[in-house]
């Protein structure tokens, strides 16, 4: 069984929780986070609680304020505006 360090950096220098912050602030679904991740959906949706709970917030748009915040994500990412 393959365990996954969540501390332990991706190949970008992100924690596995990091990326996934990056990924719903990108819009990104739990599905799509854990296709992009190599996880299963279930496992997403227990960092997202898990991080919900740590970080004491409501919901997944105010995680994604959290991650442009501290800098985990491009507030302008996937936007098409030139």
């Amino acid at each position: 069984m393959l365990v996954l360090d969540l501390k332990m950096p991706l190949k970008d220098g992100l924690t596995v929780i990091q990326e996934l912050k990056a990924l719903i602030a990108q819009g990104l679904s739990n599905q799509e986070a854990a296709d992009r991740l190599v996880i299963s959906e279930r496992t997403v949706a227990g960092h997202v609680r898990n991080i919900l709970g740590k970080l004491h917030l409501a919901s997944r748009t105010q995680t994604a304020l959290y991650a442009i915040r501290a800098g985990l994500s491009d507030p302008n990412a996937g936007s098409n505006s030139e």
